[in-house]
């Protein structure tokens, strides 16, 4: 069964695992098993790839992100969406405050996707 999805616009940043420099894009959708990002250069399927999605606090709050290891499953072109971009099956996450954004933290949180 597929894992229900939630439209949510949030900021992410992310990279082909390995490559130093990140890459700006929107969720268009996040689900428990994965994300749908809206970006103008899509990555191949099967690429590795980490992301992190900024959290955003109502108030006074902590700002968080949750950081991601990944793989693509599936490329969306501008033919079929009105904005190209790719889903992403998430693999491993880690919720974190910003402040250790910089650090590189190791991912807590594993999930068995198949």
């Amino acid at each position: 069964m597929r894992a229900p999805r939630f439209p949510l616009q949030l900021s992410v940043r992310y990279r082909p695992l390995g490559h130093v420099e990140w890459r700006q894009g929107k969720t268009a959708n996040v689900s428990s098993s994965g994300v749908l990002l809206q970006v103008p250069d899509p990555l191949q399927v099967d690429t590795r790839v980490e992301f992190q999605l900024a959290l955003a606090p109502k108030g006074k709050g902590t700002t968080g992100e949750v950081a991601c290891k990944g793989r693509v499953v599936r490329v969306i072109t501008g033919d079929e969406a009105p904005q190209p971009g790719f889903a992403i099956a998430i693999e491993q996450y880690d919720i974190r405050p910003k402040s250790r954004s910089a650090q590189q933290g190791r991912f807590q949180n594993q999930s068995q996707l198949s």
